[in-house]
């Protein structure tokens, strides 16, 4: 009782002085609404505190100076609430005499209110930024609100903490996952008055809640349909039209939208600053889920400018998108055109820090050791070195020798990956990361030269040639590295960077609507040693979250985008040493398998961020509009490649059902070729599904045929083991294609075996309706008959052997002597799964293999040593590059009627609804169909002829003879299209003319196919179609006498035919 009158005395003082507090003026259009909640608030906090309560209300929604703005986005209840909470610190400082502690943190039920202290903090203060108790707030609400996930994504994890102690693979749910998708308001309020006389501390206010969206009348489109209640009830009507806009452009860009709007440069007066009608008003959209730490890192950036945020608030939108508005001021005076200068600069750096991810890096920029351009440029330059910085021959030879010697028969893309094994170890990207955290003036340097080369208002003018471009590498500031930074590895990290300034040919880096950063590298940049053949470019895409890079061997080249992820952290680590490695290995393979086909070989990669394992989406479409960035004109990007670019892509592993959004997003994009830009589409946006039509699998079995006549084999009569099921594409079209006598299938449910053969309808029927081979009927399995499954264990076969595990069972299967057949057709399974460690495992003790005839149709399932193994033993085989090339034809003639129709013709000839049967597609479509499988088979069937030809001629391994056909036809197509053949325009048309299928000729004719597509990709089909069919036809052993006469001939027949 005693301590209570006492603090009546207390109070009735406190808030008498209270009311004289010379707050800075603040400027109210109308107080009714924050009178109406005063009145409406008193009783509330009457019944609790009784005759105090009227003056804590008085004070909270007087003299406490809080903006305007908090007073339309609250009820009555929540001043009520906030005002008591407050009264809570003071009394609690009062009564135990200690100095008031503003820490106040009410959280639950998916919503939490923070209190804290709000200090004024110079530019300079960035340490007491950084430790403020408003930032500790922020970072909280990030993680527990905002963040769906999060993780470390190289040079290491959050700011702070080291990559071994950020278990970044532990994916981090936020209170009420439910609503994961939906996102969370956030409030953010700084009062202008103080808290008491002897108390000049200021106070922020945030309220974190679920979002709440009012019903809306059917078909209306407008912004309220889309926004939340608290974003309704926050921002006037009259300012809905910027809103719309800014929503428009976030849903039409995969990126960070920002805007703002500058008081009237005639109002604006030294000390605007206290006037909140005169505030900077900045607005940043951004789908959710595409980012991560963004809302409490575009905090930190305008800290660092000298700006302050009167009022914050984040809402999301049922469209998926972002909302944060930040009512901004500066803490001192500034001139108007000072104050633009930082907001622009703002804006610059909010959409960098969209762009990366939160590394030990990120901190540099709240400390002010490096700007955000400049952080920007230092985390894609490290991750350039991460990638192309080579350890010295010293560093890797004892090592390499060493490990070499445990590897028997190495072969050379084994030795590779050796070698990068061993740099992965020794320069690690957190060991690299400690040259820019050490050396930040030297960073700031070499990002000035960055920019003085690639900045649109550079006047800089270098030229390309085969080094980089000339005049760039700065021999000075090399010279400063050597003599200031000590650590050698430091200083090879920062020389790199000259590198990297020198390399980039193109760069998005200072375009305004971005929202990943890319580079288009000159080639040369790779090292000679480790990549023998130089690449035609190399695309390198850093993102929030992921990495990625796109290599093609030739100006027009197709490939697959492949989406890597990563397990855990070790798998982390070991699929980012090597993607670089992983991607050129893939792009050189395709270069290989593509040789009798216009487009030369590439491949993407997209390795995500540890955490962020289940962003595919958002990393796939962010990586192709980085790439579209790049190969689509704009003013501010400075182009030192000249001329245009073509890309295509195709799907691989995780990116299968994304090729439909690629191209629409190219669409979008206005890229002319759009219809071209991906293969594996669906009907609807006029693909040809490999899987519906068996692509791969149709050129797979022509050498299977092959085999079978030049063996005098029935098939009927052979014996066959498959890997890859009958709910997968090769393994259910292989069932339906052969007629053979099928003992064995492994797929990712188990194995079924049956050595006198398994029933052929049975396998049908799993085939058709794409069955894993669990689903077999067992009543129709032989005697010896069995199917164990990857979860049994001690399972009791027919014969009495007992399997411990039927998971190492399935992946062991095809080296056991129950693998023993004919015919192996390897349709699925692990890349390398029989290799020169194994590869005695598929011979008997004598070293007679268990199968007569191997031909790859998954990809990598043997690598080149064991290919050798097998062969040398007496095996006939065919590598992948050659027996599974159909679904490269197959998407070539799909590129090809792409370019050749018009918008109109190929939405009426070659789209359909989705779900449309195969016999209900349109005429043309059917018929175009029928020729390009024609195709897929008379190219396998003359490969594979070649390929026997050459074998008995030269007694070579027929998997290097695959290499030195493929290096032959892709040599002889560039001096094709480099030479006078090309000019002689009736011998172009011919041969085109015999390239383009009939069904497209009978509709639009040459005339038009020559027209429509673009003159590169005609003379890649000119120049490819002749080198096949000479190569083909004539072994790769012929002369370039034996060309001319093929020329001759080749004119007679056309001539003939005519």
């Amino acid at each position: 009782l005693k301590l209570q009158f006492l603090y009546l005395i207390v109070h009735y003082i406190t808030t008498m002085l209270a009311s004289n507090i010379n707050a800075p003026p603040l400027t109210v259009q109308s107080s009714s609404q924050r009178d109406k909640l005063k009145e409406e608030a008193k009783p509330i906090v009457r019944r609790e505190l009784g005759p105090l309560g009227d003056g804590e209300v008085e004070w909270f929604c007087g003299s406490l100076g809080l903006s305007r703005r908090y007073f339309t986005s609250v009820a009555a209840t929540d001043v009520a609430k906030h005002t008591m909470l407050m009264f809570a610190a003071k009394f609690r400082a009062r009564v135990s005499d200690s100095n008031l502690q503003l820490d106040i943190a009410d959280e639950g039920n998916g919503q939490a209110i923070y209190i804290c202290p709000s200090k004024e903090f110079g530019v300079k203060d960035t340490k007491a930024l950084l430790q403020s108790a408003s930032a500790r707030i922020e970072d909280r609400i990030q993680q527990l609100y905002l963040d769906e996930v999060w993780s470390s994504n190289a040079p290491q994890g959050k700011a702070g903490q080291s990559a071994e102690a950020s278990r970044s693979d532990q994916i981090q749910t936020k209170p009420g996952s439910e609503l994961a998708g939906t996102g969370y308001v956030v409030e953010d309020f700084r009062s202008a008055g103080e808290v008491a006389p002897n108390v000049p501390t200021k106070v922020r206010l945030y309220v974190v809640q679920r979002p709440s969206y009012p019903l809306v009348q059917k078909g209306d489109t407008s912004l309220r349909s889309v926004a939340c209640s608290q974003f309704l009830h926050f921002i006037p009507p009259e300012h809905f039209g910027e809103y719309s806009t800014l929503l428009d452009r976030a849903e039409r860009s995969n990126g960070c939208v920002v805007d703002y709007t500058m008081p009237q440069e005639e109002d604006w007066t030294e000390h605007s600053l206290h006037n909140e009608e005169q505030d900077i008003v900045l607005r940043v959209a951004h789908r959710r889920g595409t980012t991560h730490s963004f809302y409490s890192s575009c905090s930190a950036l305008y800290r660092v400018l000298g700006l302050r945020s009167r009022v914050k608030a984040m809402w999301p939108f049922k469209n998926g998108v972002d909302v944060q508005t930040i009512w901004l001021y500066p803490i001192e005076p500034l001139s108007y055109a000072e104050l633009k200068a930082k907001v622009i600069a703002l804006t610059h750096h909010i959409s960098l820090s969209y762009i990366l991810p939160n590394t030990s890096l990120t901190k540099m920029v709240s400390t002010q050791q490096l700007g955000a351009g400049e952080h920007a440029y230092a985390y894609c330059a490290l991750m350039f070195a991460s990638h192309f910085l080579t350890l010295r021959p010293d560093e890797q030879d004892t090592a390499y020798a060493y490990k070499a010697s445990l590897v028997p028969d190495m072969d050379a893309v084994q030795a590779r990956m050796l070698k990068m094994r061993l740099r992965q170890h020794m320069l690690t990207e957190p060991r690299l990361a400690d040259a820019v955290l050490r050396h930040p003036h030297i960073v700031k340097k070499l990002h000035a030269q960055f920019e003085k080369i690639h900045a649109p208002w550079s006047k800089f003018d270098p030229r390309q040639e085969a080094g980089g471009l000339t005049g760039c590498y700065d021999d000075d500031l090399a010279k400063e590295i050597v003599r200031s930074v000590p650590n050698e590895v430091n200083q090879r990290v920062l020389l790199s960077f000259l590198d990297f300034n020198r390399y980039v040919l193109k760069t998005n880096f200072f375009n305004r609507d971005r929202n990943v950063l890319s580079f288009r590298l000159n080639p040369k940049c790779l090292d000679g040693d480790e990549f023998p053949v130089c690449p035609h470019g190399i695309f390198f895409v850093v993102g929030s979250v992921f990495r990625g890079f796109h290599i093609r061997f030739k100006d027009v080249s197709r490939g697959g985008i492949r989406l890597i992820r990563s397990g855990n952290e070790q798998a982390y680590a070991t699929n980012a040493a090597t993607l670089l490695e992983e991607n050129y290995a893939l792009a050189f393979t395709q270069q290989k398998k593509n040789k009798d086909i216009p487009e030369g070989g590439s491949k993407g990669t997209i390795l995500l961020a540890l955490g962020h394992q289940d962003k595919g989406h958002v990393a796939f479409d962010q990586y192709i509009d980085g790439l579209l960035d790049l190969i689509l004109p704009h003013d501010t990007m400075r182009d030192f490649l000249g001329g245009e670019e073509m890309l295509f892509f195709g799907p691989d592993e995780g990116t299968a059902d994304k090729m439909d959004r690629a191209a629409q997003r190219a669409r979008h994009r206005g890229y002319r070729l759009w219809k071209a830009a991906t293969t594996g589409k669906s009907i609807a946006m006029g693909g040809i599904p490999h899987d519906t039509y068996g692509m791969t699998t149709r050129s797979v079995h022509q050498y299977v045929l092959g085999f079978y006549r030049k063996l005098g084999l029935q098939e009927s009569t052979i014996r066959k083991t498959q890997t890859g099921g009958p709910d997968g594409d090769l393994g259910s079209n292989e069932i339906l294609i052969s007629t053979d006598k099928t003992t064995a299938i492994v797929d990712g449910s188990g194995v079924v075996y049956d050595p006198n053969g398994l029933d052929r309808t049975e396998l049908t029927r799993l085939a058709k309706e794409r069955l894993m081979v669990s689903q077999f009927n067992a009543k129709l399995l032989g005697p010896e008959g069995f199917y164990v499954g990857i979860n049994d264990i001690d399972r009791k076969l027919p014969n009495g052997s007992i399997v411990p595990s039927g998971l190492l069972f399935r992946n062991n299967f095809h080296l056991s002597h129950y693998a023993q057949a004919d015919l192996f057709v390897p349709c699925g399974g692990r890349p390398e799964s029989i290799n020169a460690s194994n590869v005695r495992k598929c011979m008997d003790r004598n070293g007679k293999p268990f199968v007569k005839i191997v031909v790859e149709g998954a990809n990598l399932f043997l690598t080149q040593s064991a290919r050798r193994a097998l062969e040398s033993a007496g095996v006939h085989l065919v590598k992948d590059a050659s027996a599974n090339k159909g679904g490269v034809t197959s998407s070539s003639l799909e590129v090809l009627s792409s370019l050749a129709l018009d918008d109109g013709q190929y939405a009426e000839l070659m789209c359909a609804p989705e779900g449309t049967n195969a016999e209900n597609m349109p005429a043309f479509y059917r018929s175009y169909v029928a020729e390009v499988q024609a195709r897929v088979e008379a190219n396998a069937r003359m490969e594979f002829e070649c390929l026997w030809d050459e074998q008995q001629r030269t007694k070579r391994l027929m998997s290097e003879l695959t290499d030195v056909i493929s290096d032959k036809i892709n040599t002889l197509n560039d001096m094709i299209q480099s030479s006078a053949l090309w000019q002689d325009v009736d011998f172009r048309t011919q041969v085109l003319t015999k390239y383009v299928p009939q069904t497209l000729l009978n509709l639009i004719g040459i005339e038009a196919v020559m027209a429509r597509v673009p003159d590169s990709y005609l003379r890649s089909v000119f120049g490819a179609y002749l080198a096949a069919q000479y190569v083909y036809s004539r072994g790769p052993a012929a002369s370039e006498f034996e060309f001319f006469n093929f020329i001759t001939e080749f004119r007679r027949d056309i001539r003939a035919k005519l």
